[in-house]
């Protein structure tokens, strides 16, 4: 999967419609390949359409603030809740669909990053055994990578982690991104650093840093930089024709001609 080329000429020539700015004061934001964006701001979440209309809400209490957010399943979505060591899946009305994930049950509570994974399955990263575990929709542990500093040979501390296509992603902050294969094979090490959450399409990374949006192709090397419509972004993403940019107070979204 790659950008679509309405999008990657759009980006190139710096053709933006602004469709709408939403008032919202957010921790993080996350979209999906519909182009929905989620907000997340402390224990509560909200589903904005690609027309940028609020259309769901969700909080759950007992769980405390949200830590992370994956809606690369539109219809399955993750929510990670870190403190309570709790996974909750929720539906495309961000409504629960089946009982939250306990990870004590899993003997692996003290996981710090988590994302979906293919056929509704579950990548887990413990940072005290530096374990990389992945797990199928029945919960049943398909892979265990028990040592990635060992393969990386780096003491890693990753904060974000996403699967895309034939690899999933680690980020450290600190030294940059690790790339495994879906066989716990080591790959590479991209040496982009100081980042927090990225994009993948096909085998490209793409990132927002110094008030642009960048990429990098991991095989070729290859990199990549388009200008974007407003400045002083806290996050950045892009999915169809749709640019999403998330500031200290509001959401604004661009169609890409």
């Amino acid at each position: 999967m790659k950008f679509g080329l309405p999008l990657l000429i759009g980006l190139l020539l710096a053709d933006y419609v602004l469709i709408k700015k939403v008032k919202i004061e957010a921790d993080f934001f996350t979209t999906d390949k519909l182009g929905n964006s989620y907000v997340v701001k402390a224990h509560e979440m909200f589903k904005y359409q690609p027309n940028a209309n609020l259309e769901y809400q969700f909080s759950n209490l007992s769980y405390g603030n949200i830590t992370f957010v994956d809606a690369s399943n539109p219809l399955k979505i993750l929510v990670f809740y870190k403190d309570f060591s709790r996974i909750v899946f929720l539906d495309n009305t961000l409504s629960e669909n089946q009982s939250p994930i306990t990870l004590q049950d899993m003997g692996l509570e003290q996981s710090s990053i988590v994302c979906s994974s293919y056929d509704n399955g579950l990548w887990l990263y413990d940072p005290v055994n530096f374990g990389l575990y992945r797990f199928d929709q029945e919960l049943q542990m398909q892979l265990e990578i028990k040592n990635v500093n060992q393969l990386t040979r780096e003491i890693i501390q990753p904060n974000f982690m996403v699967e895309a296509g034939e690899w999933i992603y680690l980020n450290d902050p600190e030294k940059g991104i690790f790339v495994f294969d879906l066989f716990g094979t080591f790959f590479k090490q991209v040496p982009i650093k100081g980042l927090f959450a990225f994009q993948v399409f096909g085998e490209e990374i793409y990132y927002y840093q110094h008030n642009q949006l960048n990429s990098y192709h991991i095989r070729k090397m290859a990199e990549n930089s388009y200008s974007l419509p407003e400045h002083g972004c806290k996050a950045v993403r892009s999915e169809k024709d749709r640019l999403m940019l998330l500031k200290d107070k509001g959401l604004s979204i661009y169609q890409v001609k």
